[in-house]
């Protein structure tokens, strides 16, 4: 009887600490899943290989636009979206004000999206993000004069050295928001009283 109890009680023992076992496990890559979806809204951390899933040559596939708009920072701000497929332009609306965002991360996350946009959209002539009482608009023709061309995510470091890393400085980031954007319009929606 003796022997039997103890049977129970070490394989009660095993079950109960491969279940802990499990249990922290899964805890912890639930943390790392969530480290990792925060480091998507930052236009410096933001994963340029997953994106290359949404390339597409044509303005026009819904899901597709949309779902490339949730993977890039403010992905988590509520929007929605507009495509004029004839004219070859994509409006994100969001639908929160940009007053919660301090200026950098504004300038850096808009400057990154469009970048990606037309990166990834082939034939997206035009871009618009439509904030509540503001819009910014740019065409592919600005940002091929900022950057020459239109960077390619044809590899994670490129992308990493042309793109993601220059936006870290604010001066850089100035000069081509100033490019591509009006930037009196973003100080105005950070500011209403301007």
């Amino acid at each position: 009887m003796t022997l039997r109890r103890h049977r129970i009680i070490v394989l009660l023992l095993t079950v109960g600490v491969v279940g802990f076992g499990i249990v922290i496990g899964v805890k912890g890559q639930m943390a790392r899943q969530r480290r990792y979806q925060a480091a998507q809204m930052s236009p410096l951390t933001n994963d340029a290989v997953r994106l290359v899933s949404f390339k597409n040559a044509y303005v026009g596939d819904a899901a597709n636009d949309y779902n490339l708009s949730t993977q890039l920072p403010l992905g988590d701000v509520p929007h929605t979206i507009a495509i004029d497929p004839t004219q070859r332009s994509l409006e994100i609306h969001y639908q929160q004000s940009m007053g919660t965002l301090g200026i950098q991360t504004m300038e850096s996350s808009l400057v990154y999206n469009a970048t990606a946009n037309f990166a990834l959209i082939g034939n997206l002539n035009s871009l618009t993000f439509v904030f509540p009482g503001t819009s910014f608009h740019t065409t592919r023709v600005q940002l091929q004069s900022w950057y020459g061309g239109v960077p390619t995510l044809s590899s994670r470091s490129s992308w990493n050295r042309e793109v993601q890393q220059k936006l870290s400085h604010p001066r850089y980031v100035r000069g081509v928001f100033a490019k591509l954007f009006d930037r009196t319009a973003l100080a105005r929606a950070l500011n209403p009283s301007l």
